[in-house]
This record gives structure tokens, C-alpha cells and sequence, in this order.
């Protein structure tokens, strides 16, 4: 007995202990269950000091021996909510929702470029997953969301997924990159533009998919087969990879594909204004004096007093910027803007005579996307309000146009969020017209229109990969919500409800795994988008199709004013 129980200690030990060796080293990380966890693995040099606002760097130097088990530290981070007093009259599961957004991560900081991977156990190079022969496992990497002003690797454990797909029988593993955020990753202006160092979060998440592309077969992983994956923010950069470079996806190291297939939840197009754009540059004016880094006689740049400037004061400057969520509206400060300084990234959304990258692609939606956005504006308590606040995020948007799209929305079951509902769903007088204009404008129609450029008979963009869009639609009921904007994070966390789940998790694994996303025979098929313009639905009973043309008067309006809602 007491020798089984030695022998069961040391494979154990083993098991809880797996290590890759990389050319930067040797990488030790831990097992939970049938899952590996490598955490915190640095993929560029700290961009600190002199490499704060610069490009990315590859690692200089080697790792040695590199301890994968410790929480990442997170990038730095901009507070999302101020004081919002309508909370208190919410549901508490409603409530419960806000508070999630004010979790403060306990370590963040500017050296913080780093991923993590997550895979089945007794993995290695060219090793089979079950049994010791060559087979390399298909790779999903994770870009999180955050409006580009939060989030981090930390906040997503991807163990149940990779347990899931060893359970379907076609293993994969994740990769989740840090990526740098607000000030620190998308601060524009002509100095930076002067400088070529714009689009920072950007290029970082680039660099990782490069260095993916070089070290993941160590860990098993087959780097002809990534497919990359984001929400919200990160969707919107999974959609800046398919333009960047003129929608060439190709390695700079291996000369190969940095990959193969793309998934975007909550998020596609977000057409923007140029990296020196009035807006653009008041960020950084402002950045810059509150700092105390306006120009002077000094012998310093602002850029170069930004870069001596002491990190605590960078982020008290970052979070005296408006609130993503407040009373007065929904904000965004940072999103990533085109610049013709070279070719990384030259337009924010795919333009006649600019193509992307022909993979094989998922697009979806939450049903009711920005009710949590909208939900505490109270403020914002009339249509004319709506248009001011439309009108900040959109400084060159006419404000007739503004006011005709809003006309299209009247708060009832139809044109109201969230939608399939009554008025006893109202926050407050104008939040559900509020909710269903910003579910539409930066999420629903501007999917609708990227899928339908790239599809039928007239695309921008002459492909040959399949498209295939969804909508979530299985948090109706929940109060004043319904199935908001993150939902998907709660269902990929929880893994409830289990329906959607299993059907969700089945069909990305799948994806993947081989480019379609199909279930087992006996399932419904989910067309490839197209003239039909059909839409796979996720419920909580299960799954049906749908057609794209719900708001359909305010959809073909927008087309005709899109160019000119530019952030």
C-alpha cells in the first residue's frame, strides 16, 4: 500500500510539474485535472524606460529557467465606472454584473507583455496527446476585450475549454496574450505618428502571434493551425489583424501565415479617424499637460518627458479621462486609428481597393450588446440627449444624421433593448431607445454591413473562405439586461447555460480544429452567410437560424451614413 501510494505521489509530482524547453529556455509550468498551464511567459522585452511608447521589441535576452505558475501581472489598467447612484435600484443580479467591472487586479504594472498556454497534459513536441506519436494540436489565441482601456490574461482560465475539447475528442489549446492598453497602447498624435510608434496594443498582440509562430510546436501546438479569437475590443483587433499589412497575414520570422482562421464576438469594423485626428491629438495635449509635459523652452520633447515621466502619474492622467460607463453616457477614449506613416495598419475598416486576410471566419452578437452600457446613463433621459452624446463620439457625424437614425428606434419590443420586451424592462426613461441605437451602431449594423461586403454577389473584397454569423440570444429574461454585452464571457467562465454552452464550445472546438463549424451528424447545419443572409441563433433551448434583417429601415440608413460615424 504504501508503495502504490509513493508511486501515485511521484506521477503526481511529475504531472504537476510539465516543462517545455523553447529557445529562450526552459519553461515550468503546473497541471490541473487533464489541463497544463503555462502562465506569465514574457514575449518582448519590458517596454519600460526608453521603450515605453515604442514598437515592441522581441526578447534580447534568454529566459533560463522560466517559472510559468505565478498570476501575470496585468498591463495597466484605466478605471472603467465612476459613481453610478442608479445601481442601487437594480436587481441584485443586475447590480452583481457592474460590480465585476470594478474588481481591481492586484498586480499591474508596464512589464506585462506576456501569454499564457494552456493545454491537455502529457503534451510535448511532436507528441500525440493521447499516445507518444506525431500529431500537433491546433491553437486558439485569445485577444481579451476592455474597450482598449482594460482587461488581462488573468481574468480568463481556459482549463474547462481545453478539458472540453479532450472530452469532444478533438483537443486544442489556447494562448491568451497581455497586450499594452489605454495611454500606454493607443495614444495617438503627430508625435507619436512622427515616430512611427502608434498602434501599440496592436503591434503587440502581432509580435505575439509571431512569437507563437516560432515556440508553440514546442509545446505541441501546431502553428499552421491558430486561429485567432476576441471579444469586444479584442474582436475589434482580431478585425485590425485581417486588414493590417493590406491584409497580408504572413510571418515576418517564418514567412508562413500567422493564421489560419478568426472568430469575432461583440465586435468587427470600428471606424475610426486618422492617428493625428483632432480627437486623437486633444488625448494626448491633455495626457501630456497633465502630466506636466507641455511644451516649454525645455531641452525635452513632450514625447521624451512622457517616457521619463514616473509611471504613477501616467496612470492618474490615463484615469482622469472620462469613464467608459457613467451617468452622463457611454465613452471611449482609446480605439485604433489609421496611420499612413507605413504599412501596418492604413484604414480601420475594409474599403474598396483594401482586402483581408481570406480565412475562414465567425461573427457574432449578443442580442441586447449595450445594455450594460446604457442601463446607468440616467442622464441621458431624451432622444436630443442620445444625439449629444452620439455627437461626442462621433465629432464629424452631422447631427441631422444623428437625429434621423435615432428616429428609427421607439423603445418599443421591436426597437427597444432589451428587445422581446415591454416597458417594465425601462432603466429609466429613454434606456431602452439608448440601448437598442448603441447595440446597433457600433456592434450590430457594423457586423451586418463587414459580413455583407465580404459576401454576395458584389463584395469589396473578393474571397474564397466561408463566413459564418451568429446572434446569442440566450440571456432573455434577464432583468433590464437580457443577454448584454459579455454574456459569452459568463457562459465561457461557467460554462451555464449548459445548452448554449455545449453548443457554442462545440462548434469553436470544431472550427478550430478544421475550418467548419459543425457539430455531430444529427445537428443543424449553420449556413454560410450570404445572400440569404442567415444567422445560426444561440438559445437556451438550443439553436436555430434566423434571418439578418431585424431593424432593417435603420440598417439601410446607416449604410448610407456609415462613412461619417467615425470615432
Amino acid at each position: 500500500m504504501n508503495s502504490l501510494l509513493l508511486i501515485t505521489l511521484l506521477i503526481t509530482t511529475v504531472f504537476a510539474t510539465p516543462s517545455v524547453s523553447t529557445k529562450e529556455g526552459l519553461i515550468l509550468g503546473s497541471t490541473s485535472n487533464t489541463v497544463d498551464t503555462f502562465l506569465g511567459i514574457p514575449y518582448a522585452d519590458p517596454p519600460i524606460g526608453n521603450l515605453r511608447l515604442r514598437r515592441p521589441q522581441p526578447l534580447s535576452k534568454p529566459l533560463g529557467t522560466f517559472n510559468a505558475t505565478a498570476i501575470p501581472r496585468a498591463c495597466p489598467q484605466k478605471t472603467l465606472t465612476g459613481d453610478l447612484p442608479i445601481l442601487a435600484s437594480f436587481p441584485a443580479e443586475v447590480s452583481t454584473v457592474y460590480f465585476s467591472y470594478n474588481i481591481t487586479l492586484n498586480v499591474t504594472g508596464e512589464d506585462c507583455l506576456t501569454l499564457n498556454i494552456q493545454r491537455p497534459t502529457n503534451i510535448t513536441a511532436n507528441a500525440n496527446w493521447r499516445c507518444s506519436v506525431t500529431a500537433k494540436l491546433p491553437v486558439l489565441f485569445w485577444i481579451y476585450g476592455g474597450a482598449f482601456e482594460g482587461g488581462a490574461t488573468s481574468r480568463s482560465d481556459y482549463t474547462q475549454l481545453v478539458a472540453k475539447s479532450i472530452e469532444l475528442g478533438e483537443p486544442i489549446m489556447v494562448v491568451a496574450v497581455n497586450y499594452r492598453l489605454g495611454t500606454f497602447g493607443f495614444l495617438g498624435g503627430k508625435e507619436l505618428k512622427a515616430e512611427g510608434n502608434t498602434n501599440l496594443g496592436l503591434r503587440d498582440q502581432r509580435l505575439a502571434l509571431e512569437w507563437v509562430q516560432e515556440n508553440i510546436e514546442a509545446f505541441g501546438g501546431d502553428p499552421e493551425k491558430v486561429t485567432i479569437w476576441g471579444q469586444s475590443a479584442g474582436a475589434t483587433s482580431v478585425y485590425s489583424h485581417l486588414l493590417i499589412n493590406g491584409g497580408d497575414n504572413t510571418s515576418n520570422r517564418t514567412g508562413k501565415p500567422l493564421f489560419h482562421a478568426a472568430i469575432m464576438n461583440s465586435g468587427a469594423s470600428f471606424p475610426a479617424e486618422v492617428i493625428d485626428n483632432p480627437t486623437a491629438q486633444s488625448i494626448y495635449d491633455r495626457i501630456v499637460s497633465a502630466v506636466g509635459c507641455a511644451p516649454s523652452s525645455a531641452s525635452i520633447s513632450s514625447l521624451e518627458c512622457l517616457r521619463d515621466t514616473p509611471y504613477e502619474k501616467l496612470v492618474d492622467a490615463t484615469n482622469a479621462l472620462p469613464y467608459l460607463y457613467s451617468p452622463q453616457g457611454f465613452h471611449l477614449n482609446y480605439v485604433p486609428r489609421p496611420d499612413d506613416s507605413d504599412s501596418f495598419f492604413t484604414a480601420s475598416e475594409l474599403e474598396p481597393g483594401h482586402c483581408i486576410a481570406d480565412v475562414p471566419l465567425i461573427v457574432g452578437h449578443q442580442e441586447d450588446e449595450s445594455t450594460v452600457f446604457m442601463a446607468p446613463t440616467s442622464d441621458v433621459s431624451t432622444s436630443a440627449a442620445l444625439v449629444s452624446m452620439l455627437q461626442a463620439m462621433f465629432p464629424s457625424a452631422p447631427r441631422p444624421a444623428l437625429n434621423k437614425f435615432v428616429s428609427y428606434y421607439h423603445g418599443d419590443a421591436d426597437t427597444g433593448a432589451p428587445f422581446h420586451t415591454n416597458a417594465s424592462q425601462e432603466a429609466y426613461p429613454n434606456s431602452k431607445i439608448n440601448s437598442a441605437v448603441m447595440t446597433d451602431l457600433p456592434f450590430v449594423f457594423q457586423s451586418r454591413a463587414f459580413v455583407s461586403s465580404i459576401t454576395g454577389s458584389s463584395p469589396i473584397c473578393r474571397r474564397k473562405s466561408p463566413v459564418w454569423a451568429f446572434q446569442a440570444a440566450y440571456g432573455r429574461g434577464f432583468p433590464l439586461l437580457g443577454t448584454f454585452h459579455g454574456s459569452d464571457l459568463v457562459l465561457m467562465a461557467t460554462g451555464q447555460p449548459r445548452v448554449p454552452y455545449e453548443d457554442i464550445v462545440g462548434r469553436y472546438v470544431r472550427f478550430v480544429r478544421v475550418g467548419v463549424p459543425s457539430l455531430p451528424a444529427g445537428k443543424m447545419e449553420w449556413p454560410v452567410y450570404g445572400k440569404k443572409r442567415e444567422l445560426l441563433q444561440f438559445n437556451i433551448e438550443g439553436e436555430r437560424i434566423i434571418i439578418d434583417n431585424f431593424r432593417e429601415e435603420a440598417f439601410q440608413y446607416f449604410r448610407t451614413v456609415r462613412a461619417k460615424f467615425r470615432y
